[in-house]
């Protein structure tokens, strides 16, 4: 299921019907591809767009500096701890005590502030942090979304569309945002992350 655009948002888009729904899987199918689609332009296979999350854990490797970059933009923090054991980390860090990391609701770096560094450069899946993030749905991608699955779908035949025909489809996606959208173009650039925020 696509994590940008609802199949109901979608219907809207194409002026469906609610209660009409024979083309659903269809249409929910072309939204997971177009979503996959827009990740992968935009070098995000690794970091999908995501709602708001709480509790949600990553593993980072070592950067060898006093800085360390999150997947998502900040809502809080729960605990910040280094070394390859996760039943008995090597450093654990306080993550509200301003006198050894700062970081920033809406930002996705976390700063050492005690002089220590987030392990040694390329150690590993050496840091973990435990965190709430915000929400990760920039409109721009929602409306290049929308608007990639409504061109696919307008351009079937008159033919019932099943299951099986979803990969011809599929295969014009990226013939359709390279002729038509400057849309998709700015979704993807909009949507790259930044090696900082």
């Amino acid at each position: 299921m696509s994590d940008l655009v609802s199949l109901a948002e979608e219907k809207v888009f194409l002026e469906i019907p609610e209660a009409t729904t024979g083309d659903d899987t269809l249409i929910t199918d072309l939204l997971e591809h177009a979503e996959d689609l827009l990740e992968s332009d935009a070098g995000r296979t690794d970091t999908p767009f995501k709602a708001a999350a709480t509790g949600q854990t990553e593993v980072h490797d070592g950067t060898g500096t006093r800085n360390m970059d999150l997947s998502y933009k900040i809502s809080d923090i729960t605990s910040i701890s280094l070394g390859f054991d996760s039943s008995d980390f090597v450093e654990t860090l306080d993550p509200d005590d301003p006198d050894v990391a700062v970081w920033g609701v809406g930002h996705r770096r976390i700063s050492r502030v005690d002089g220590g560094r987030f392990g040694l450069a390329g150690k590993p899946r050496y840091i973990t942090v435990l965190y709430d993030h915000q929400a990760d749905l920039p409109e721009v991608a929602q409306l290049a979304i929308k608007r990639l699955v409504a061109e696919v779908y307008r351009q079937r035949g008159s033919e019932e569309a099943s299951r099986e025909q979803i990969g011809t489809y599929i295969r014009s996606m990226g013939t359709v945002t390279a002729k038509f959208d400057k849309v998709w173009e700015r979704a993807v650039a909009a949507s790259r992350h930044r090696s900082f925020a």
